[in-house]
């Protein structure tokens, strides 16, 4: 059974002796492959040679395009700084208000660098697997990215005191989202993961999700040709998660480590897909034997659910964490038995 095999028996609920799983290791390709990180996060190929090796290592039923959204940020204008052993980051946002923002000029995903990169990292990765292992595509929500752009006080304030300058904005971001998403399907993604800060209610005022967030995010979805998973993006995510179960395109759920698996699967009914959860940044902080009990819990909370991907929760596992306690993760997973 190929790992596409694998997730898509996921998808439609069909009895496995295991379930799929899959760990963000964008980063972590560029230990294994022993690449700079300046040029594993500029080279496509470099890329999809660690994406290679992480495969090789792991064999996670899902790969991951480069996990560096400030990349999409630098399009628009922003600057990035490569700090040691992390992605690149925003150090500069493009612009410092709403007005400039909407003075823009949006960038072409055919024809900017930095987007052509995320693009051809995809079709590298997928070329090399030749549909048997799924590239998940991952793509800044369109109500986040403005914060990326003009800055995350800005932002706020935009939302809170300009709703027509707000709503002008998500426009332009859902026409670019819309652009970038179907351009990753078409290279070779499988399906499209976008984490989502801006739809929290504990980051955002209850009044800007129901008037703007949440449309924003339902009209993007609508224009995306392939299946989406939310994203936790970095919150606890199942006390708001039926706010998100009638977005459009949505195929599946990854919540974050602190949010009952449990719980999320009786909120999400059995027929949707449900990703998760442990805490992939703290991985490198955990003893192996607290490691492999956190896997233990999932995989027993989980038994019987066919519609469950075992999925750390936030962003890239640092580069630190031990390739042995990777592997005897992975392990574990994949020799684990009984009514999956």
């Amino acid at each position: 059974m190929t790992s596409m095999e694998r997730v898509l028996a996921a998808l439609a609920g069909t009895p496995q002796p295991r379930p799929p799983f899959a760990l963000a290791l964008s980063l972590y390709g560029a230990r294994l492959s022993g690449c700079p990180l300046s040029h594993y996060f500029r080279d496509a190929e470099s890329y999809a040679a660690g994406q290679q090796a992480v495969y090789d290592s792991f064999a996670p039923d899902i790969l991951f395009s480069p996990f560096a959204l400030p990349l999409e940020a630098e399009a628009f204008g922003s600057e990035v700084i490569f700090l040691p052993d992390y992605a690149p980051n925003v150090r500069k946002p493009a612009v410092r208000s709403a007005e400039a923002f909407l003075d823009l000029a949006m960038p072409d995903v055919d024809s900017h660098p930095s987007l052509l990169y995320l693009r051809q990292a995809i079709a590298a990765t997928a070329a090399r697997f030749h549909g048997e292992v799924p590239v998940c595509g991952i793509l800044t929500a369109a109500v986040d990215l403005p914060a990326i752009v003009m800055g995350i006080d800005q932002w706020l304030e935009t939302l809170l005191f300009d709703g027509d300058r707000a709503a002008a904005i998500l426009t332009r971001c859902i026409d670019h989202f819309a652009a970038m998403a179907n351009a990753m399907l078409q290279d070779g993604a499988a399906f499209i993961a976008v984490p989502a800060m801006f739809t929290n209610p504990r980051l955002v005022f209850r009044r800007m999700i129901d008037d703007l967030i949440l449309p924003a995010l339902a009209r993007s979805f609508a224009l995306v040709r392939g299946p989406i998973v939310f994203h936790h993006g970095g919150n606890p995510m199942v006390p708001f998660l039926e706010d998100y179960l009638t977005l459009p395109g949505v195929v599946g759920y990854a919540i974050d480590h602190r949010d009952s698996l449990a719980k999320a699967r009786l909120v999400l009914g059995p027929e949707r897909l449900l990703l998760g959860n442990i805490n992939g940044p703290a991985l490198a902080r955990l003893s192996p034997l607290r490691a492999m009990a956190k896997v233990d819990d999932i995989l027993d909370d989980r038994r019987g659910d066919y519609r469950f991907i075992f999925l750390n929760a936030g962003a890239d596992i640092p580069l630190d964490t031990p390739p042995e306690l990777l592997q005897a993760i992975c392990r574990k997973i994949t020799t684990s038995t009984g009514d999956m």
